[in-house]
């Protein structure tokens, strides 16, 4: 078995070697056409993230009427921490609003000299539990928000976020239709520059036919050489990929500032890496059983 596992590969490296230059163009046709998916991939898995974080922090935030004194203020929040599905209630004073304008600000505070917090308005913050984010329940919470007297404006994102999350949707949509694309085109490149292969070695398949070679023994290195293209491939779009986020994260990272300040730029977990290389050395692998299938048909 080990003799035989030493030979395919040497038998393998020789046919790539022997056809240099379209194994080398089918591994770059096969790393930018992963690249182009696994880039998709990236911005969804980005997009994902950024929507799982904006959810965890979606509140809906209600602003008081100027003039409303403490004593009511504590009866509110009293009476909206008694509504279902509020699981936190948080009260904002005008000076409370005016730190947190600060320290967004940063360096460019001195904006707000001048400007006294009795002009910002009392407002409270409440965080609903997880079952109550669906749009139908939410708007029987505000409905009841609405109801009460001393509330002048209530804001919340549901729409915004529903409508991120289409986005997010279409994106990944978008991936897999181009990726099943793709995938087609691969698999097309890697049989025909194995068909190349096998074609340039016709003579020396058909006398190893003749002896009575086992069909295992002529069609292993081929699967092999598929693989190697297919892994090759993978590596170098994830490669490239790395390069590119490491490039947008560098070019970024300056620009995130005011509400995208402390948002993460991820790169694929380890786990979608190790899916991608094998998905690339499957891919290979197919492709070449496809150019082996030709040339037993056409050798028959």
């Amino acid at each position: 078995m080990i003799s035989f596992l030493g030979y395919v590969m040497r038998r393998a490296l020789r046919n790539m070697k022997g056809n240099l230059f379209p194994n080398l163009t089918t591994i770059a046709v096969i790393g930018i056409s992963l690249l182009i998916f696994l880039s998709f991939s990236l911005i969804a898995f980005n997009l994902t993230s950024l929507l799982k974080i904006w959810e965890e922090k979606f509140e809906v935030i209600a602003y008081l009427k100027r003039g409303t004194s403490l004593n009511e203020v504590e009866g509110l929040l009293k009476q909206v921490r008694q509504l279902d599905g509020v699981e936190t209630v948080n009260y904002i004073s005008p000076f409370d609003a005016m730190a947190f304008m600060e320290s967004r600000l940063g360096r460019q505070k001195n904006l707000l000299e001048g400007i006294q917090p009795a002009i910002l308005p009392s407002s409270i913050e409440i965080r609903l539990k997880k079952d109550y984010w669906g749009e139908t329940k939410i708007d029987e919470v505000v409905a009841h928000l609405k109801r009460v007297s001393q509330i002048e404006e209530i804001q919340y994102g549901q729409e915004w976020i529903e409508t991120f999350s289409v986005l997010v949707h279409l994106v990944r949509l978008t991936q897999w239709i181009l990726g099943g694309l793709l995938l087609a085109a691969i698999i097309f490149i890697v049989s025909n520059t194995l068909q190349l292969t096998i074609s340039s070695r016709r003579e020396e398949i058909e006398a190893m036919q003749m002896v009575g070679a086992n069909p295992a023994f002529i069609q292993v290195p081929f699967y092999i050489e598929g693989l190697i293209q297919g892994l090759l491939g993978a590596g170098m779009a994830m490669g490239l990929l790395f390069l590119l986020y490491k490039v947008v994260l560098i070019t970024i990272t300056p620009l995130m500032k005011g509400w995208m300040a402390g948002l993460p730029i991820l790169f694929l977990p380890w786990e979608t890496i190790a899916w991608m290389l094998s998905g690339g050395m499957v891919l290979g692998l197919f492709g070449s059983f496809v150019a082996s299938m030709r040339f037993l048909r056409y050798g028959r």
